[in-house]
């Protein structure tokens, strides 16, 4: 697989920003409806306030100029609700209007946009839900097993920690389905480590600080806490939290494949001979998956109406060179290109869908 150099994550930064700024008619003066012109995609996002989604406005962003360069897609354009599930619905609304021939949803709720994703089905228009997906039957979805991945990081702290200890869990948005299937891969770990205990959680809403803020918040009144579960995006900050708290020993943080999450590692590991961890997070650039799943269906090629993309996973013999690739606020992640993507189509139609990768950075291949 082709992995694009960190180095240009602050240009498809700047552009995926850019796009932002334009609520549906991005690019161009609005998308082309006349026969065999290249399909029109719009991608509609409930959130940007954290790193993984600045990277994954980027590169969709990224994908599409290639697509669009190539004639494989027309116009294209990004719209962010600010978390706002009516002003996503009318996002939505506006690009059904608007003639787009495909539309990309990063879902604030999994139920609440099922009417409007259900008008533009009934449009003839292609619906992909990515990442916080929904529940309309009617959508394609591009999802990673969020309930593997729960259920991966509390194996590995189980693992860590002999089965017993206090956990600490940072969740994400209340009611958003990636936090509800985290948590539920969690839970089905724990029960089988009864000495295990989740003794707290809180909510840091996939973002450093705020989780910093959070466990902070809540220390004073815990137990001693042996391990905590992260969501991403999320581990550096719950980590700060402990050490400004001169808590010791340091409990196994799960990190989550930030730049500043690597770097915190890399400090304690410095600090405390032996400390060891893990680091995952799902792949901000599963917004491309869901362009060519949009593509594929568009041109007529079989798609599984649900397809898989990989969380990817730092081990620990991987931290520093993905730590000496990321700058502190970005993102382990690769361009998801057309091949990358069909391979996940593939595979989830074979029932046997890709559910782990973990690639180096390409400076370190």
């Amino acid at each position: 697989m082709n992995v694009r150099s960190a180095r240009r994550r602050p240009a498809l930064l700047a552009a995926g920003l850019a796009a932002l700024t334009c609520l549906v008619a991005a690019c161009g003066a609005g998308p082309s409806t006349e026969p065999g012109a290249a399909p029109s995609i719009g991608l509609s996002t409930y959130y940007t306030g954290n790193n993984w989604r600045k990277e994954m406005v980027s590169s969709f962003q990224s994908g599409a100029t290639d697509a669009q360069k190539t004639g494989i897609i027309g116009k294209y354009s990004v719209a962010d609700s600010n978390g706002s599930v009516p002003q996503q619905a009318a996002q939505i609304q506006s690009m059904i209007i608007q003639g787009y021939r495909a539309i990309l949803v990063e879902a604030a709720s999994p139920t609440a946009l099922n009417g409007s994703i259900q008008k533009a089905c009934d449009a003839g228009i292609t619906v992909v839900a990515f990442d916080s997906l929904v529940t309309a039957d009617c959508a394609y979805k591009v999802a990673t097993d969020y309930v593997k991945y729960g259920e991966l990081e509390t194996e590995y702290v189980a693992q860590r920690l002999g089965g017993k200890g206090n956990i600490l869990m940072v969740r994400g948005i209340p009611g958003n389905s990636v936090d509800n299937d985290v948590y539920a891969g969690v839970q089905n770990v724990l029960k089988k480590y009864p000495d295990m205990k989740l003794v707290s959680e809180v909510y840091g809403q996939f973002t450093e600080s705020v989780a910093q803020q959070q466990v902070a918040g809540v220390l004073p009144s815990l137990p001693k806490i042996d391990a905590v579960l992260t969501e991403g995006n999320d581990g550096g900050g719950a980590m700060q939290a402990f050490r400004q708290a001169n808590v010791n020993p340091l409990p196994l943080v799960v990190m989550g494949n930030t730049g500043q999450d690597l770097q915190v590692w890399q400090k304690v590991a410095q600090q405390v001979p032996g400390y060891t961890t893990m680091s995952v997070s799902s792949y901000p650039s599963m917004s491309t998956v869901a362009m060519w799943v949009a593509v594929n269906v568009l041109a007529g090629k079989p798609v599984p109406k649900l397809v898989y993309a990989p969380v990817l996973t730092i081990p620990e013999q991987n931290r520093d060179a993905w730590a000496g690739h990321l700058g502190y606020g970005e993102v382990a992640n690769k361009v998801l290109s057309q091949e990358d993507s069909q391979r996940f189509i593939d595979a989830s139609a074979s029932g046997n869908p890709l559910h782990v990768d973990s690639p180096l950075p390409e400076a370190a291949q």
